[in-house]
């Protein structure tokens, strides 16, 4: 049974994974029908969603048999199942996070044209993901043998300190959400887009600082790992992590699906829609055309350029 502080940590992390795949829903979408190109960042971007998912799920696991719970209360047994499942969750956030900010910078490198900014996005992306798959390994080799972490009942001895290690990923995260916060207005300017196009973008990717703000307050309470009422004492840092996964996720679906909401808005304002069944179908079908021709101009871009800024977006 759940009990202490769980069932508020748990239903937190229930809403955050909710409202993700709602954007994971959207984005499928947008990519697959209505401009009929899906990519690289789109599937690491669904994996992270995946991955979120199943921190949820081994939480939750593991706030049925305490986590949240004062760890004196607990009989051994299941303090020992509590501490492993939440482990288990810890270690796919870790990769969770990282692998959300690479699909981030993917995105972002389908739009960028000078070669210092493709630079520092591939750093910045891929310096995160080693450092976090460095962490979640020292995460369960810390101790030999690894049972040792969760379960005082096998001996066994510690090697590495892995608290140094996480606050290094819990930095690193934190500058990476105000880096891809703060990036897109360096070179948006520059892009061949309209303005509100622009605008879009640059503003959703600013969200980013709420997840560093996330990331921030995480790493401050990575002083739970070190103690020994494990598993009341990280409920704090469990529901920051899942909180700023959720919103690294977000921000990397809200400029992927315009395309889809200003189809939409083709349709809506198609002239008579209000009007007789025939007239409405008539008009839905202009609407459609009307559409169809947008999403060609994705693909084939301005006279001027080969291919435009906005297909290179959506491509």
């Amino acid at each position: 049974m759940m009990g202490g502080r769980a069932p508020m940590a748990i239903a937190s992390m229930w809403c955050l994974t909710a409202v993700t795949f709602i954007f994971v829903l959207l984005r499928l979408y947008t990519r697959a029908v209505v401009v009929h190109q899906v990519g690289w960042d789109d599937h690491i971007f669904v994996f992270s969603a995946v991955l979120l998912l199943l921190y949820t799920v081994s939480l939750n696991l593991s706030a049925t048999y305490g986590f949240g719970q004062p760890i004196t209360d607990l009989p051994l047994e299941d303090a020992v199942l509590a501490v492993k499942w939440e482990m288990v969750g810890q270690t796919f956030a870790v990769i969770g996070m990282a692998t959300a900010k690479v699909s981030l910078g993917l995105f972002l490198l389908r739009i960028v044209f000078e070669t210092w900014h493709k630079v520092v996005l591939v750093v910045a992306s891929l310096s995160l993901l080693i450092v976090s798959i460095l962490t979640a390994v020292i995460f369960w080799i810390q101790c030999i043998p690894p049972q040792s972490v969760f379960d005082p009942r096998v001996e066994g001895r510690c090697i590495i300190k892995v608290t140094p290690f996480s606050i290094l990923l819990g930095s690193w995260c934190a500058a990476a959400d105000f880096f891809f916060a703060a990036f897109p207005w360096v070179f948006i300017w520059q892009l061949n887009m309209r303005y509100g196009e622009m605008v879009t973008i640059a503003a959703s990717m600013s969200l980013g600082v709420l997840a560093g703000a996330c990331g921030i307050i995480r790493t401050i309470d990575l002083s739970g790992l070190a103690s020994a009422n494990y598993t009341e004492y990280t409920v704090n840092l469990i529901v920051w992590s899942a909180a700023e996964l959720a919103i690294t996720m977000v921000c990397a679906g809200i400029p992927v699906i315009r395309p889809l909401f200003r189809r939409n808005k083709a349709i809506s304002r198609t002239p008579g829609a209000s009007s007789s069944n025939d007239e409405s179908k008539h008009s839905f079908t202009r609407g459609c055309v009307s559409h169809k021709s947008h999403v060609e101009l994705y693909r084939l871009g301005s006279k001027a350029n080969n291919r435009s800024d906005e297909e290179m977006l959506n491509t």
